[in-house]
């Protein structure tokens, strides 16, 4: 894990985008953004996990205190759990909008870089996001596979 903690300290988060969601089930939101490196953290000592569904390859889940990095061209939902189908989708440029088109932003808000569809919610986990290649080396992007797990 040295390696990879080296290639993700060099990018410093500049042009990255984070925040902290809050869900309460069901929930499901399908990831179009097409991030070139998004980094997802179940935060440790909170109640609640999520799944992440590629559309190619096993699901998986995220529990408190774990996290996973991936990568594009990865296209994933994320949900409560695998079988739950998306009510959000998230575009480029973290627009996130119902299956219609409809903007969700301010109903999803809840304060400075809190996001979810319940701020109570029982899954909390947290968001980063390189929305630009530019904005990460090339050797930190041909360094990972499309999904990198602390036990992978």
């Amino acid at each position: 894990m040295d390696n990879l903690a080296g290639l993700l300290d060099a990018p410093r988060a500049r042009g990255a985008f984070a925040l902290r969601a809050v869900m309460r089930s069901p929930w499901s939101l399908r990831d179009l953004a097409d991030s070139p490196l998004t980094l997802i953290a179940g935060v440790a000592g909170v109640a609640g996990t999520l799944w992440v569904v590629p559309d190619d390859g096993d699901s998986f889940q995220i529990g408190p205190g774990d996290f996973a990095v991936i990568r594009t061209p990865l296209r994933y939902n994320l949900a409560d759990a695998p079988g739950t189908p998306p009510q959000m989708i998230v575009h480029p440029g973290q627009q996130c909008c119902d299956l219609e088109g409809n903007s969700l932003h301010d109903t999803m808000m809840h304060g400075v870089r809190t996001w979810g569809n319940d701020a109570e919610g029982s899954t909390l986990f947290l968001v980063g996001a390189y929305e630009h290649l530019s904005d990460i080396s090339d050797r930190l992007l041909r360094a990972l596979p499309p999904r990198t797990l602390p036990d992978a």
